[in-house]
C-alpha cells in the first residue's frame, strides 16, 4: 500500500454531543490476537425509557453513572444488572455531560457556558465545578465549589470534552482542541499543557496521566508524571493497534481502547494483548463517543445510532437477555474478508443485504492484526489453493493483475451482459473503465479517493505575467519555476515542500507501465528516458522548485494568512470527496484548480480506489454479483454519514447528492461560520472544474511488489550514493529477474 499522507477532517458530531448533551451475538472472525469470549448487545435506552444518553462513568463500586439529557435532566446510577439504583436530578444552568468520579465515589461536574457576541463569536467561557457526595437526590447551585470566567477563549476548541480527577483532587480537563488544563481542588487553574495536542486522556491508580496523540508520522500513548508534567514513557503504535479513545480501570489496573470499531485491551506497558469485541458486528452505529469497561469486562458505549445517542452494553452474561438463534440450514452463506471495516460500512451493507434476502447470509471476516503484506500473502495463498472468500475486496495493495492473469477473478462484463436490470450508465463509467485490464472488467470500483489537484495562486501568476496550462508534465513544472524567477527580486516557489515518496509517485511511478511492459515482460530502465526522469526528480527536489520549509500538509491549517504561502504558485490539494473544495479553495481564496502533471510516457494520473470482485473459486458467483450491485447502489453509497461523505461515489445519484447536500446545502446552513473561519464557499463552476479533473484521471493506484525495489534504488540516487546510470543498470537487471519470476 502506498505510503500516502492523508488530511483528516474531524466530524463536528463530537462537539454537538458535548454541547447538548434489541440483542445480537458477537461472531467475530478469528484474528491473531483472538477474542476469548462472545459478547451480546443490549441497548439500554428502552429500559431507561429515554431517547438519548450523553455521558457515562464507572465508580469504584463498579456501578455505571449515566447522564440523561432532555427537559428533565438527571444522572442515574445503574447496578451490575443495569437496574436503576438511584436518580439525581439536575437543577443548574449549563452543560452537565462532562463529569467524573473520585476514589470515594464523589462526583464532579464541569459545567461551561460559552458567551457569544452578535456575530456568534465566542468571547468568553463561564465555568463552574460542581461536586456531589451521594447524600441527596439533587444537584443544584449549592454544590458549586468554584467558578472561573475564561475571557481569553475565542473558539469552540477551548470547550472541555472530558475531565478526570486524581487522588489529590486535581482536575484534568481535555479541551476539544487537544490542550489539557489542570485545576486544583479549589478550581484554580494550575497549568495548561499545550505544547502537544492530545485526543483522549485518563488517570491511572498512581496519578499518572495517560494521553494519546496522533500525527501524520506517529501514533503515541504518553504516560505523564503529574507532579512535574514530564513524560515518563511513550508507546508508539501501528495504525492497526492505536487506540483512538482510551479508558483506564483503576480497580483492575487495565487499559482499554477503541481501534476502529474494536474494543481492545492493553498491558501495563501499553502493548495490545487482545481484542474483546467488534462493536461493528453487533451494532448499527455510526460513531462511538465514549466507552467504559467494568471489572468483569462488560463494555458500555455511548454511540450515535440513527440520530440518537444510545447507551449500549456488551455483555457476556447469557442470563440477561434472550437471543434469537439463527437457523442456518436454509441459508446460503457467502464470505467477504478485509483487514479493517472502516466505519463498519461492509458489515452494514452485508446486514442490509441479508435483510432483503432472508435466505442469504453474508459473513464479513475481519483480520485487523494483519498488515497489508501479511493479508496479501494470506489471500494469495488461498486463491492459489482454489479457496478464499466468495467476495474479494481490494484496497490497492493486492497484486490484482496477477490474480487476473491466473484466472482467479470472474469477468464482470459477462455478468453485466446477462443482467437486464443493470444499467452501467447509472454509474461513473470513466472510473469503471479505468479499472479495466486489457479492456476487460474484473474489478468493480466501489468508490474513489486520494485525488490530487493543483490549485493555482492566480494573483501571483497574474502579477508575474505567467500563464499555466492544464495538461502538464513534470518538465513543465521545472520550466515554470524558471519563468517565475526570471526577473523576481525574491524567490518564488512553484510548490510547497513535498516528501520524497510523493514526488517519486508522481514523477517516476506514474510511468511504471512504460518502464515495464508487463505483457512482453520487458524492462526499459536502462534507457535515456528513465535517466532523464531521475535527473528531473532530483532538480525538482533540489533546485528551489519547492519551498524548503513550508510543508504542503500544513498549509490548509494556516489557510491564506501565511505570508510564505503567497510566494507559492501552486498548492497540491488532496480531495476525497466534493466537500474538500471548501478547504482546498481556502488556501488561495479560489478553486482555480487543474489536474496534476501526468506521466510523460503513459499519460497516467493516479488516484485511490476500493474494488470488489468475484472469486472464480466461488460456488455462488451469481449471488456475489447481486451483492456487488447492492454495494454500489445509491442506498448503500449513502447508508450513513461516514460512507456518504468519506469518498467520491461511483453511483451517479449518490454523487449528485454528495454535491447537493454536503456542499451546497451545508454551506448555505453554515455560511456565516465558514466565512468567519476563512473557508471557501464553493460554486457550481468549482464542481464542474473538479469533475473535469476527475475526467482526467487515468489509472487507479494498484500496488506491485516491484515498487518497493524501485523506490529503494531511487532513494540511493537522491541521497547521492549512486549515479543515475548505475541506478538504471541495476534496476534493469532487477526488473528482468523479477519479470522472469
Amino acid at each position: 500500500m502506498r505510503n500516502k499522507k492523508v488530511i483528516i477532517i474531524l466530524s463536528i458530531a463530537l462537539l454537538l454531543v458535548i454541547l447538548y448533551g434489541c440483542t445480537k451475538e458477537n461472531r467475530t472472525a478469528s484474528v491473531n490476537k483472538k477474542t476469548e469470549v462472545k459478547y451480546r448487545e443490549v441497548i439500554l435506552n428502552d429500559a431507561l425509557k429515554v431517547e438519548d444518553v450523553s455521558g457515562i462513568v464507572l465508580n469504584k463500586s463498579n456501578e455505571l453513572i449515566a447522564y440523561i439529557p432532555g427537559d428533565i435532566r438527571k444522572y442515574v446510577v445503574l447496578d451490575e444488572n443495569v437496574a436503576v439504583k438511584k436518580e439525581m436530578n439536575i437543577d443548574f444552568e449549563g452543560r452537565a455531560s462532562v463529569f467524573t468520579v473520585d476514589s470515594n465515589d464523589n462526583m464532579y461536574i464541569l459545567s461551561e457556558i460559552p458567551d457569544t457576541n452578535e456575530n456568534n463569536d465566542i468571547v468568553k467561557i463561564s465555568k463552574r465545578l460542581f461536586s456531589y457526595d451521594n447524600e441527596t437526590n439533587l444537584i443544584n447551585e449549592n454544590n458549586v465549589i468554584g467558578e472561573i470566567t475564561d475571557t481569553t477563549a475565542r473558539s469552540a476548541e477551548e470547550i472541555t470534552k472530558k475531565i478526570r480527577i486524581d487522588s489529590k483532587g486535581n482536575i484534568y480537563a481535555l479541551k476539544l482542541g487537544g490542550k489539557i488544563e489542570i485545576l486544583d481542588s479549589n478550581f484554580n487553574s494550575k497549568k495548561i499543557l499545550d505544547s502537544t495536542l492530545y485526543m483522549d486522556i485518563d488517570i491511572d491508580e498512581e496519578d499518572n496521566l495517560l494521553a494519546i496523540r496522533r500525527s501524520i508520522e506517529e501514533r503515541v500513548l504518553d504516560k505523564i508524571d503529574t507532579s512535574n508534567y514530564k513524560i515518563i514513557s511513550s508507546n508508539e503504535y501501528d495504525y492497526n493497534e492505536f487506540p483512538n479513545q482510551i479508558y483506564y480501570n483503576k480497580n483492575t489496573k487495565n487499559l482499554y481502547g477503541i481501534n476502529t470499531s474494536w474494543i481492545v485491551k492493553y498491558d501495563s506497558k501499553g502493548n495490545m494483548t487482545n481484542r474483546l469485541l467488534n462493536t461493528g458486528e453487533l451494532s448499527d452505529i455510526d460513531y462511538i463517543f465514549d466507552f467504559v469497561v467494568d471489572d468483569s469486562e462488560e463494555v458500555y458505549v455511548i454511540a450515535d445510532a440513527g440520530g440518537n445517542y444510545k447507551l449500549i452494553k456488551y455483555t457476556t452474561s447469557a442470563s440477561e437477555i434472550k437471543v434469537d438463534e439463527e437457523t442456518a440450514e436454509n441459508k446460503t452463506e457467502i464470505f467477504l474478508e478485509v483487514t479493517q471495516d472502516y466505519g463498519n460500512r461492509l458489515t452494514k451493507v452485508a446486514k442490509k443485504f441479508g435483510e432483503l434476502n432472508p435466505d442469504v447470509k453474508v459473513t464479513v471476516n475481519l483480520y485487523p492484526d494483519l498488515d497489508v503484506i501479511q493479508y496479501r500473502d494470506k489471500l494469495s495463498a488461498e486463491l492459489i489453493a482454489g479457496k478464499g472468500p466468495d467476495i474479494l475486496y481490494f484496497r490497492g495493495g493486492e497484486p490484482i493483475r496477477t490474480y487476473i492473469e491466473k484466472d482467479m477473478l470472474v469477468s464482470l462484463d459477462e455478468m453485466i451482459e446477462k443482467d437486464n436490470e443493470f444499467n452501467i450508465k447509472d454509474y461513473n463509467t470513466h472510473i469503471i473503465d479505468n479499472s479495466r485490464y486489457k479492456d476487460k472488467l474484473y474489478t468493480m470500483p466501489t468508490d474513489y479517493y486520494f485525488l490530487y489537484c493543483f490549485v493555482l495562486n492566480q494573483e501571483l501568476l497574474d502579477e508575474k505575467g505567467v500563464t499555466v496550462g492544464e495538461d502538464l508534465i513534470w518538465k513543465d513544472i521545472y520550466d515554470l519555476s524558471k519563468r517565475l524567477n526570471e526577473n523576481s527580486a525574491e524567490q518564488i516557489y512553484v510548490l510547497p515542500k513535498i516528501d520524497d515518496y510523493m514526488l517519486f509517485d508522481w514523477i517516476v511511478l506514474s510511468d511504471l507501465d512504460y518502464y515495464i511492459d508487463w505483457d512482453k515482460k520487458e524492462a526499459r530502465f536502462n534507457s535515456e528516458e528513465f535517466i532523464e526522469t531521475l535527473e528531473l526528480l532530483k532538480v525538482i527536489k533540489e533546485d528551489n522548485v519547492m519551498h524548503p520549509d513550508l510543508e504542503w500538509i500544513d498549509i490548509a491549517d494556516n489557510k491564506n494568512n501565511n505570508e510564505e504561502v503567497k510566494r507559492l504558485a501552486i498548492y497540491p490539494g488532496q480531495a476525497h470527496s466534493y466537500h474538500y473544495i471548501n478547504s482546498i479553495g481556502a488556501v488561495f481564496n479560489g478553486f482555480n484548480a487543474i489536474p496534476v502533471p501526468k506521466g510523460e510516457y503513459t499519460g497516467n494520473r493516479g488516484y485511490g480506489s476500493d474494488f470488489i470482485a468475484i472469486n472464480a473459486n466461488s460456488k455462488h458467483q451469481e449471488l456475489v454479483w447481486e451483492f456487488i450491485k447492492f454495494i454500489i447502489s445509491e442506498e448503500m453509497q449513502t447508508i450513513d454519514g461516514y460512507t456518504f461523505q468519506a469518498h467520491f461515489h461511483v453511483n451517479n445519484n449518490a454523487s449528485k447528492r454528495q454535491v447537493d447536500e454536503l456542499v451546497f446545502e451545508e454551506q448555505e446552513k453554515n455560511k456565516a461560520y465558514m466565512e468567519k473561519q476563512g473557508l471557501y464557499i464553493a460554486t457550481e463552476e468549482d464542481v464542474e472544474r473538479l469533475n473535469k479533473i476527475i475526467g482526467s484521471l487515468k489509472k487507479p493506484m494498484i500496488s506491485d511488489p516491484f515498487e518497493s525495489i524501485l523506490y529503494e534504488e531511487v532513494q540511493l540516487f537522491l541521497n547521492g550514493e549512486k549515479a543515475a546510470q548505475e541506478i538504471a543498470e541495476q534496476l534493469q537487471n532487477k526488473a528482468e529477474i523479477y519479470l522472469r519470476e
